[in-house]
């Protein structure tokens, strides 16, 4: 059983982590990535610079940090996804709910991490880790679908990039997606596109 002392250092860590992440929100929303520097932060966590250097060795590492943190919750809806029951494309609805739903209430940090060169550039390692994670989840729900006969019987993990790269494509035209109304909207068209292509029965022809 860890001792107390152990107990009461992670809880405080993770406090700590907490304030310093609302922090870092905080100063990208303020200044974004260029602007955003170690004095800034811990000004704005209130805490000694040095406490900041404890847990991140560098404006990289503390980056990195706020894009894993504010990517987790859509890796942990897939996980749980993937448990829960219903068929292949309930689930596949269901999650990119959840993803554009996510990206709405933090919008504006996803803007400045994907689209803000700086940005790309700080958090390259960690996107290209988080996405592999991604991509090898879905794959396994592309399976179920594969098994159900809902999907062709292709690679499942081709089928995972294809469709993250449609969304990744599609929310980097960063669309109106602050409403419910319009987050459905752009669900069923991403659905659509994914599920039947885009021609029309004329383009079939």
């Amino acid at each position: 059983m860890p001792k107390l002392t152990a107990i009461r250092k992670r809880a405080i860590d993770g406090m700590m982590k907490e304030s310093l992440f609302d922090a870092s929100i905080a100063v990208l929303a303020e200044y974004g990535v260029e602007g955003m520097t170690m004095d800034r932060v811990a000004a704005a966590a209130g805490v000694a610079k040095g406490s900041l250097y404890h847990y991140f060795g560098s404006k990289q590492d503390l980056v990195q940090f706020v894009y894993t943190k504010i990517v987790d919750p859509v890796i942990r809806d897939m996980t749980e996804t993937l448990t829960r029951s219903g068929s292949a494309v309930e689930k596949l609805r269901s999650h990119l709910r959840r993803i554009l739903e996510h990206v709405a209430q933090h919008v504006q940090v996803f803007k400045l991490l994907f689209n803000d060169d700086a940005g790309r550039r700080l958090i390259e390692s960690s996107e290209r880790t988080m996405h592999e994670l991604g991509c090898q989840q879905m794959a396994e729900l592309f399976r179920q679908g594969i098994a159900e006969g809902a999907f062709v019987p292709a690679d499942p993990l081709i089928l995972a990039r294809m469709f993250l790269g449609l969304c990744r494509g599609t929310l980097d035209e960063d669309p109106d997606i602050a409403e419910p109304e319009q987050r459905e909207r752009l669900l069923c068209l991403i659905m659509s596109v994914f599920l039947n292509g885009i021609a029309t029965e004329k383009g079939r022809a």
